[in-house]
């Protein structure tokens, strides 16, 4: 993987309120035919706190965000993908790679990245993605928040350990230089960051979903997920596992709160660069 260098830190300002919120721009990567699509937008939806025109989706599988997408919004959530890996060679994984290398990191737009959204923005910062479904973790885990995520407008009201839903068997081996690594459980060392001082946050686990949000996901996925010999719902480990969520899942308020602290919109400050080097 090639090395992503952060310098320097977008400046926030608020300027005059607008008569009506700007929207959500909510950045899918899930198939039409998926039913998980309709549920995830939901999840992001209740979340955030915001009202049916108040979240725009859109597919990545067909395009990214124009300049004019990013304007018209307030901020940008970046889901999961069920049936995809941010591995996969694939023209429109590649697209959405260099779009938030080049575009969404820089745009000046609040940022938070779930799951898949996290993955991509690893890679598009030159950190380092592997498979390792040996270490695959699926069900709720205990969160451990580093010094610095304490310290953060949204982590920071966040205890020092909390429950997080969490599926995933792809983790970052190597976050990318200058993002600050913000949580970890012991199986996987990264599972939250901020990128410096720019307003974008990405987290592996899953703060949009609580714990029947996480049963119903792990059932539509079944087929990638479930442990050779586990043949009934009532043995399955997984399942067993799952516990409730609170905490995690106010982590999109804290996201929101900060956004209506700023809102308008923020702009991007003359000092603010992000260089890439080498390949993905």
């Amino acid at each position: 993987a090639g090395r992503g260098i952060v310098a320097g830190a977008g400046r926030m300002t608020t300027g005059t309120p607008s008569a009506a919120p700007r929207p959500y721009l909510l950045l899918q990567a899930r198939l039409a035919s998926d039913t998980m699509r309709q549920h995830e937008e939901d999840c992001f939806r209740e979340r955030l706190g915001v009202g049916d025109g108040e979240l725009r989706v859109m597919s990545a599988l067909d395009a990214v965000p124009t300049r004019a997408d990013l304007d018209a919004c307030r901020g940008v959530v970046v889901g999961g993908s069920g049936d995809f890996s941010a591995l996969d060679d694939l023209e429109w994984i590649r697209r959405l790679v260099d779009f938030c290398r080049y575009e969404l990191i820089l745009c000046g737009k609040p940022v938070f990245a779930s799951c898949f959204g996290f993955q991509v923005l690893v890679l598009a910062l030159g950190g380092k993605m592997i498979r390792d479904p040996d270490r695959m973790e699926m069900g709720s885990y205990d969160m451990r928040l580093s010094a610095e995520a304490l310290a953060d407008p949204v982590f920071g009201r966040l205890p020092p350990v909390f429950v997080a839903q969490v599926g995933h068997k792809d983790r970052a081996e190597m976050l990318p230089d200058g993002v600050i690594n913000y949580a970890g459980t012991e199986l996987c060392p990264y599972h939250a960051f901020r990128v410096g001082s720019l307003p974008v946050w990405a987290t592996q686990f899953h703060p949009e979903l609580d714990e029947a949000g996480l049963r119903l996901r792990y059932l539509r996925y079944l087929d990638g997920y479930r442990p050779a010999g586990v043949t009934c719902d009532a043995d399955d480990p997984f399942l067993r596992n799952i516990r409730p969520s609170p905490l995690a899942t106010a982590l999109l308020g804290h996201f929101a709160d900060f956004v209506a602290a700023h809102e308008p919109g923020m702009t991007r400050g003359a000092d603010a660069a992000v260089a890439s080097e080498g390949g993905r």
